[in-house]
């Protein structure tokens, strides 16, 4: 749902968006998981968001969307002017989410041991070649560059369909293999959602090369 817009002007205005789901994600964050792994998720996702904030900074770029996900917290940003700062904004996230993974793993203890699994996860489902996701960015924004935009789009599309289908797959031969564990069912669903189904989420646009 729509929750609230706010700013001085349509320049400077920023939409925050709560998903269907988030509430259910929250929920478990914080009455499921004990304090050692609340707080590891917490930072995490605060180091691979922050980080993508400040690669945009650097490009001499803001803040219009934030997105309440079921995941954690998801920054929308302006337009990069060029697909090379495209590529480098959406691999900030996930390089900061390794770099904290790793982070993890040398102070060890509970806390540590939380952050480096998480992060770990957080970077590599991040890399996935979905649409809205770090890793279609980049794949859209390289692609882009070296054949243009269109072919950019569609090699994107291709390959983000392409993987929910495989996803789909081992989704299904998991559950059935396992009979309990729908875990991996539940996240095709929502990229499913993410990707096919909200049109808006399409971040195709217009850069120079």
């Amino acid at each position: 749902m729509q929750s609230a817009e706010w700013g001085r002007g349509d320049v400077r205005k920023i939409s925050f968006y709560i998903e269907p789901f988030a509430p259910a994600g929250l929920f478990l964050l914080f009455f499921s998981w004990e304090s050692a792994a609340r707080t590891a998720v917490i930072c995490s996702v605060l180091a691979h968001e922050l980080s993508h904030l400040a690669a945009m900074k650097l490009c001499c770029g803001r803040v219009e969307r934030v997105r309440i996900t079921a995941f954690g917290i998801s920054l929308g940003f302006s337009a990069p002017k060029t697909y090379g700062e495209e590529l480098f904004v959406a691999a900030a996230g996930p390089l900061a989410s390794f770099a904290f993974a790793a982070l993890g793993h040398f102070c060890g203890g509970a806390f540590g041991g939380e952050a480096f699994s998480f992060s770990l996860f957080l970077g590599l489902i991040n890399l996935l070649p979905f649409e809205g996701f770090d890793g279609g960015r980049i794949i859209f924004a390289a692609f882009a560059f070296l054949f243009g935009e269109r072919t950019g789009a569609c090699v994107c599309r291709a390959l983000s369909y392409a993987s929910l289908f495989a996803a789909w797959v081992l989704a299904v031969y998991i559950f059935f293999y396992s009979g309990v564990n729908f875990a991996l069912l539940l996240f095709c669903a929502y990229i499913f959602v993410f990707t096919v189904i909200k049109k808006d989420c399409n971040f195709a646009r217009k850069m120079v090369q």
